[in-house]
């Protein structure tokens, strides 16, 4: 059950306060928003469901603009939960592309492409009869008739 004193486990402040402690007692907003929601990330929504709730709870100050310091509550807080298992902002890491490779080149295999032997024997005997090109007869070794 949640106290009303507290930010509710896993909340936005809650995941905040966390890791201003988890940094040693100061942070600033750069190095908190990457852990939160993105709605949360905004400057304004931080400084709304963030910054205000905790200021009010006590648990942190206002160092200057934008540095954010945890006081001894915020820390009594921080200290009754892992902070260990929060989430971390996960830098993404792309995979590297592979070598482009290509087959080396290989010459012409001329034993492939010989024609085929005929399959019985006498089925290539068409090609001796000679062709007739207008009045011409043609013998298949180039000789006129």
């Amino acid at each position: 059950m949640a106290r009303a004193f507290e930010p509710r486990a896993g909340s936005s402040a809650h995941i905040a306060i966390c890791h201003i402690v988890h940094l040693g007692g100061t942070a600033t907003f750069q190095q908190i928003s990457p852990n939160l929601t993105p709605s949360h990330q905004a400057r304004a929504n931080f400084d709304s469901v963030v910054i205000r709730p905790l200021m009010d709870f006590g648990f942190i100050t206002r160092d200057g603009r934008y540095t954010l310091k945890a006081t001894e509550k915020g820390k009594e807080y921080a200290g009754r939960f892992l902070c260990n298992s929060l989430p971390r902002h996960v830098e993404y890491v792309g995979a590297i592309a592979p070598s482009r490779t290509f087959n080396p080149r290989r010459e012409l295999d001329v034993a492939k492409r010989r024609a085929v032997a005929p399959y019985r024997p006498g089925s290539d005997e068409y090609r001796n009869i000679p062709s007739l090109m207008g009045a011409q007869r043609k013998l298949p070794s180039g000789e006129v008739i």
